[in-house]
């Protein structure tokens, strides 16, 4: 039993690490979307630099805010889209041919993001801190808190790309689900609080934001990664594992609703 069990993580391992090497040798891609980041965080540095002189408003520090947009965009342009690859598989009836590998499909395809998701992460990672140093002339927190701030940013980034694979999911019921995930990315970029901390949010707003998912992947995180506490980041694992656990299970529910539609339809 245990050597059974041991052999399958073993695959998802390996599927993980192809996905990986598939990436670093894709490293015209990865130079592009590091390009990509770069150029929306100087439009962002820019744009509240403007904003803060002619409103004379200032939510925090010029330097702590660009740290704050960084953490989320990091995270944000790390996430690989395994929607798209998902939607094509179960439309073009690839799904078929995949079903009888001796792994799971949900469980290939999370061990295919995950490996992308951490090379992403990585790369991306040293992209955003270099930069922010270079522009800021300053360090967000101790140097020593840089690791949990990764650690956190990993573990976002799977409970998202839980979330992404629960819409391609949705292709067994819709032909494009484009608009699905437009309606996510725009909650994701509201209720996260993507360009401002939620705490100057309206207080309904605020309310609203805590029951679902987006805070913890985006703003609460990278709040917390400016002002670190054990005991702030111990009630944010909770949340995080919480939204795990209901994204696996959500995923679930779609998969075998799904492949019973389409042996009913004959699919």
């Amino acid at each position: 039993m245990f050597t059974r069990k041991s052999m399958t993580i073993s695959k998802y391992r390996a599927i993980a690490l192809m996905s990986l090497i598939r990436g670093v040798r894709n490293y015209a891609a990865l130079a592009g979307l590091s390009l990509l980041l770069i150029t929306c965080l100087i439009i962002f540095a820019c744009l509240w630099k403007i904003a803060v002189v002619k409103s004379g408003a200032q939510v925090m520090p010029s330097d702590r805010l660009l740290w704050y947009i960084a953490f989320n965009q990091w995270v944000l342009f790390s996430i690989p889209e395994i929607y798209l690859e998902m939607e094509d598989e179960l439309r073009s009836g690839r799904l078929a041919y995949l079903l009888p590998r001796p792994v799971s499909y949900l469980g290939a395809k999370f061990s295919e993001g995950a490996g992308l998701l951490l090379l992403n992460l990585s790369a991306l990672g040293l992209v955003t801190f270099f930069f922010n140093w270079f522009w800021t002339g300053s360090l967000p927190c101790h140097p020593l808190s840089l690791c949990p701030i990764f650690l956190f940013g990993i573990l976002a980034g799977l409970v998202a790309l839980l979330f992404q694979m629960a819409i391609g999911l949705t292709s067994f019921w819709i032909q494009e689900v484009g608009p699905c995930y437009w309606i996510w990315e725009k909650l994701l970029y509201v209720l996260g609080g993507l360009i401002l901390p939620l705490s100057i949010y309206p207080l309904w707003l605020q309310k609203l934001a805590d029951w679902t998912p987006f805070p913890v992947l985006l703003g609460k995180r990278s709040f917390l990664a400016l002002d670190f506490h054990s005991e702030n980041y111990l009630a944010l694992l909770m949340q995080m594992t919480l939204w795990a656990g209901l994204g696996i299970a959500l995923l679930l529910f779609l998969f075998h609703k799904g492949l019973r539609t389409l042996t009913i339809e004959g699919g």
